[in-house]
């Protein structure tokens, strides 16, 4: 009664820490074995002392090593915690203040826009302070094109999603972004010809079964949510695929190589928005209040990416894999608990279904390919 947005004073006081914690200990340095302050001291004692005793005293066999071990051992798990909690409450954040801010301003474009926006003020704000200026190929060459369509699928494909968040529930558009690997295998093929392990494509049945399923559901089908989030699937797919080759012929790391996409693609996005929504956008932010949710989205939708890229730097792939799936069932429970979404049993069987085959096919294309 006296604190009506406490709890989301709470939810923001969460992500903030869990995110700063992860990104904190993602970028901490490796502990000294012999501290340089102590060094003359050891030394010195060590001087007087033989054998076992001198062993004792010193810094590496008595007080470094044993400092090193057991801080080393607290902070690594610590900090790859930090990330999966940073990295799923970034992700949860982000859909439940995406979904409030498109009730009240019906402008999808704008808002996807706004968010790769901020995103790029982000970046370029990190590039002049501590990350320095990448190595860029030459934009007439065939690298070059390859990130200018990961630009342009990230784009459409981050248009389409919000698109699909607004016209229907949030649980029903991550049921069916589920299906992002049955497109990553039909954009690889196409680009690549490369033909995967018949038990890949095995994998994705249940996946298209359960979206099938969920589909039936009339309480959260929505015709506009399901084609808006089954074209940001194959927009995503062929920004993996294009990412990856772009990752093989540049000397661009992935995070900067996100970074570089993502100004890409709010370039591309501004006339399209201002084509399709145009000044009317401007009319419906009547609030300062409102247009920092708007930004406060996008930064989030840029972290998220950017933990995730730290979490798959201390993690193996099979362990993103199953973390990547656990994100979307949080997304899909938080949604239901905090906007009150309606979720009938086909939904709930088909969701279960299609989360636990994308499992699936993440452990069987790390198995057989």
């Amino acid at each position: 009664y006296f604190y009506p947005n406490l709890h989301m004073k709470i939810s923001r006081f969460f992500v903030v820490t869990c995110a700063s914690l992860g990104l904190a200990g993602a970028a901490l340095p490796p502990l000294p074995s012999n501290p340089p302050a102590l060094q003359p001291a050891f030394a010195a004692v060590n001087k007087n002392l033989a054998g076992e005793n001198a062993a004792a005293f010193s810094p590496v066999g008595y007080g470094g090593a044993v400092q090193q071990t057991a801080l080393a051992s607290l902070v690594e798990p610590a900090t790859t915690v930090s990330l999966f909690l940073g990295w799923y409450a970034l992700n949860v954040y982000y859909n439940i203040v995406n979904k409030r801010v498109l009730n009240v301003l019906p402008f999808p474009m704008t808002i996807s826009t706004f968010q790769l926006l901020t995103g790029s003020v982000y970046y370029l704000f990190t590039v002049l302070l501590f990350r320095g200026k990448p190595e860029l190929p030459c934009p007439v060459h065939e690298p070059a094109k390859q990130v200018y369509a990961a630009a342009a699928g990230h784009a459409i494909g981050q248009t389409a999603t919000v698109v699909s968040l607004g016209a229907g529930a949030v649980s029903f558009t991550h049921i069916v972004k589920s299906l992002e690997p049955f497109f990553s295998c039909i954009v690889t093929y196409f680009s690549t010809k490369k033909i995967m392990d018949f038990r890949v494509y095995l994998s994705l049945i249940p996946v298209v079964g359960g979206v099938g399923l969920a589909c039936l559901d009339k309480l959260s089908y929505n015709h506009l949510a399901f084609f808006a989030a089954m074209l940001s699937n194959l927009a995503f797919a062929i920004r993996a695929v294009k990412s990856k080759q772009a990752l093989t012929n540049t000397k661009l790391d992935a995070p900067n190589l996100f970074g570089i996409v993502t100004t890409i693609a709010a370039a591309m996005c501004i006339p399209v928005f201002l084509a399709f929504e145009g000044v009317a956008c401007f009319k419906g932010i009547d609030s300062l209040n409102l247009l920092y949710k708007v930004l406060l989205s996008g930064l989030f939708h840029y972290l998220n990416n950017e933990v995730m890229y730290l979490t798959l730097n201390r993690v193996t792939p099979v362990t993103l894999a199953v973390g990547n799936t656990v994100k979307r069932v949080f997304i899909i429970a938080a949604s239901v608990i905090v906007l009150g979404n309606q979720v009938g049993t086909k939904s709930i069987v088909g969701s279960a279904v299609a989360i636990s085959g994308v499992l699936l096919y993440s452990f069987a294309k790390m198995k057989f390919e």
